[in-house]
């Protein structure tokens, strides 16, 4: 049963979302920066040094840049605008667009941003970010990687925009693979036999972008061999490079094949992959022939694009193990080159190999930022290993180790806004639902999937994926209870402080239902336009509470100011009322298949009801799924063999022991729709034994002593005996009592006789 939601509350969700929806006036900012990219000003900014320009040209729209020499007028480079180049899309489903400078000798000169949709880089500090990380690209060779981490030889390192793991890897392809094709296009670097051409619809998707050496690099073992060129001089300056690899993965197979005559090899096939490049490089060899033991073949040639070399091809060669000795023939220039691979070539071992043949190459895009982050990542499966595991063996840890599990909780939330929060920010957000849903749209409708928007931020994937785990089993509230950053903070905040206001339930049961509009008119306003969706996710304060440079807005600072400061008067308010992700991670709790276990007393006793602070627990003592935050009071309640009425009367007829819950007695005092599959199991077994006969617990107040919390609880809500049809302690009935007393003070010493709404109805609802 999903929660209802009048249309009154309905109401006052829009009027909310329009308030923050309306910028301040002053700190708004158009989106496009430069207005007119072939003005002189802006191809003078991005190229400096240059004197003049010419007219935009070509296919690229390319400018060239021209500095005044002593011999005159001389061309020092290019500059173009990378939209006419590639169509990288970013996290707002448009292209980031810049102006770059390249040189002669293929070095970026200049990159100045142009315009971008990115989301919450709608203010004017926020868009300097991302005009700065722009300019760490100036430097850098076409011939070189962009990496995040510490750079090798042929790398070229560039700091990473906090909060921002798409737009980052957005804008350096942007800029990157415009670069080698304006390179190439130039002739500034080589270029393959194929023609050229216009890339922007390959680069749609990761899986048709082009590739590069140091992406064959990445799953094969690459090799490289030096040799001077047939037919060259003594002491010649000119080389010829070979390069081979064997390719095992099937979407770079398909990535080499896509637009030729062949048809894509099957995964039994043996394909290598050759490269030639150099100044002795005439381009495509004459004749090349592969030869192992007393085989000799001429492969199929396909010819590929591949980034660094003058002409590369893939061979399918039917028999030929790579991981053994070889011998590559090549007629070049009229001249024979041969190569002899004694030791084979083969994927680096075993595990890259499986990878290789499975691994889709988006993967290959994601991949530098789990290597940059793999300490905090295998710190974060830990993390999240270790609170799966309390869930998994909580029942045995309240019942055999005594541990109170929600202790535990408080003690794990620190950890969270710790290492989550403030270390290394791992806040998942609505938008990210909402982004999800509309790929998922998009992918029924159009085709194509970006798996790369959800996995270059690690630990948000990582986190993503945990909720997914568990959401069937435990619900949503693992994460909202216990992994949520600013869930940790709002509680955490209120713990440390003196005040403590609470709501009246019956604005409570109220309130708590504008979560979910809120919820579906984000993922709505993201389906039709990442701005606006953008817009209405500033609701959520997350990013002034953990990602403080990204946020400028006064409106939307002050609304997360409030929300943060009312968690210390009262307990998670933004939680329970308002948070859009919590409402739509508790829709997925219809698929919780483990409910937390209620007694057949639980509608009379309000322990756990006073003492759950989420009030997720409702007057006849059930558990409001879409509200449980499993904070686990009530779990250690159930357990507690001193506090809770049912426990007690067990332990006066039977003795208390840790298996206590595997005894038919106490079974069927648990609410038949909670009962294990073991628990229903023993009861069958029982019923076959004895006829289902099982003894009846007493159920009257003498087995709750005077002066408990149970009792003290019972009483300050009065729900007294009296209330409940409670009856005299004598061995007759309160209506034939036949001692002076009244019936609710009777103090004679009578056999207990249990009253009728605490009878035991054979596992019966109370």
């Amino acid at each position: 049963m999903f929660p209802t939601v009048s249309r009154r509350r309905v109401a006052v969700v829009f009027a909310l979302l329009l308030v923050l929806s309306l910028p301040a006036p002053a700190a708004a900012v158009d989106r496009t920066t430069i207005d007119e990219p072939f003005s002189e000003r802006a191809l003078s900014n991005t190229f400096p040094g240059a004197d003049s320009f010419s007219e935009p040209t070509g296919e690229y729209q390319i400018v060239e840049a021209y500095a005044e020499t002593d011999d005159g007028r001389e061309l020092v480079g290019y500059v173009y605008l990378t939209s006419n180049v590639v169509d990288v899309e970013g996290y707002g489903k448009e292209p980031i667009e810049y102006l770059v400078g390249l040189d002669t000798n293929g070095t970026i000169r200049g990159v100045e941003l142009v315009e971008q949709h990115e989301p919450f880089f709608d203010r004017i500090s926020a868009i300097q970010r991302l005009r700065q990380f722009g300019y760490q690209m100036v430097g850098m060779s076409v011939t070189e990687e962009v990496t995040l981490r510490e750079a090798e030889a042929g790398e070229y390192h560039v700091d990473a925009l906090t909060g921002a793991s798409v737009t980052t890897r957005a804008s350096i392809e942007t800029v990157t693979q415009s670069a080698r094709i304006v390179a190439r296009e130039k002739g500034i670097v080589s270029e393959s036999a194929s023609p050229a051409t216009n890339e922007s619809a390959t680069n749609e998707s990761s899986e048709r972008r082009r590739m590069t050496l140091a992406d064959l690099g990445r799953g094969t073992a690459l090799a490289h061999w030096t040799a001077a060129p047939p037919g060259a001089a003594a002491g010649a300056n000119a080389t010829l490079d070979l390069y081979a690899a064997p390719i095992e993965s099937a979407p770079v197979r398909q990535s080499m094949f896509a637009g030729g005559n062949a048809s894509v090899p099957d995964a039994n096939a043996t394909v290598l992959w050759v490269g030639l490049d150099g100044p002795g490089s005439p381009g495509r060899p004459d004749r090349l022939r592969l030869h192992q033991w007393t085989e000799s073949t001429t492969p199929s040639v396909q010819e590929t694009r591949v980034d660094g070399v003058d002409w590369s091809a893939a061979l399918v060669v039917p028999g030929l193990d790579t991981t053994r000795p070889f011998v590559l023939d090549l007629i070049v220039g009229g001249e024979r080159i041969s190569r002899t691979y004694a030791d084979g070539l083969a994927v680096r071992d075993p595990v890259d190999a499986a990878a290789a043949r499975t691994l889709p190459a988006w993967v290959g895009t994601v991949e530098s930022a789990w290597e940059d982050l793999w300490g905090s990542v295998v710190a974060l499966v830990v993390f999240l290993g270790a609170i799966l595991a309390v869930f998994t063996f909580r029942s045995r840890l309240c019942r055999r180790a005594g541990v109170t599990v929600n202790r535990l909780r408080i003690g794990t939330l620190g950890v969270t806004l710790v290492f989550l929060g403030w270390y290394h920010p791992t806040q998942p957000t609505t938008q990210q639902i909402a982004i999800l849903v509309r790929e998922v749209i998009s992918w029924a409708t159009v085709g194509g999937f970006r798996w790369a928007l959800f996995f270059s931020a690690p630990l948000v994937a990582l986190t993503f994926i945990c909720i997914a785990l568990v959401l069937p089993k435990w619900g949503r509230g693992v994460f909202c209870g216990w992994i949520c950053p600013f869930g940790a903070l709002s509680e955490l905040l209120y713990k440390v402080t003196p005040w403590a206001y609470e709501l009246p339930r019956e604005y409570h049961v109220k309130l708590e239902k504008l979560r979910y509009p809120l919820f579906v008119a984000i993922v709505i306003g993201f389906v039709i336009s990442t701005d606006f969706g953008a817009t209405l996710a500033k609701v959520e304060p997350f990013k002034a509470a953990f990602y403080s440079s990204l946020v400028s807005d006064p409106v939307y600072i002050a609304w997360s100011a409030v929300l943060i400061v009312s968690g210390a008067f009262m307990f998670r308010p933004y939680c329970r009322y308002i948070c859009p992700l919590g409402a739509g991670l508790a829709l997925g709790n219809v698929l919780q298949r483990e409910p937390i276990q209620r007694y057949d007393l639980c509608g009379d006793c309000v322990k756990c009801q006073t003492d759950c602070e989420f009030q997720a627990i409702e007057d006849d003592g059930s558990i409001d799924r879409f509200q449980c935050f499993q904070c686990s009071v009530c779990v250690d309640n159930y357990y507690d063999p001193g506090g809770c009425p049912v426990v007690l009367q067990y332990d006066n007829e039977h003795g208390f022991t840790v298996d206590a819950w595997r005894d038919p007695h106490l079974i069927e005092r648990i609410r038949p729709e909670d009962r294990t599959t073991e628990q229903q199991r023993i009861l069958a077994d029982r019923a076959v034994t004895d006829g289902g006969e099982t003894e009846l617990f007493a159920g009257s107040d003498d087995l709750i002593p005077k002066g408990t919390i149970v009792d003290m609880v019972r009483r300050s809500t009065g729900t007294d005996d009296d209330e409940h049809g409670g009856s005299c302690s004598c061995s007759g009935s309160a209506d034939a009592c036949s001692c002076s007393d009244p019936a609710d003070a009777c103090s004679c010493s009578g056999s207990a006789t249990p009253s009728a709404d605490w009878d035991d109805e054979g596992g019966a609802d109370a």
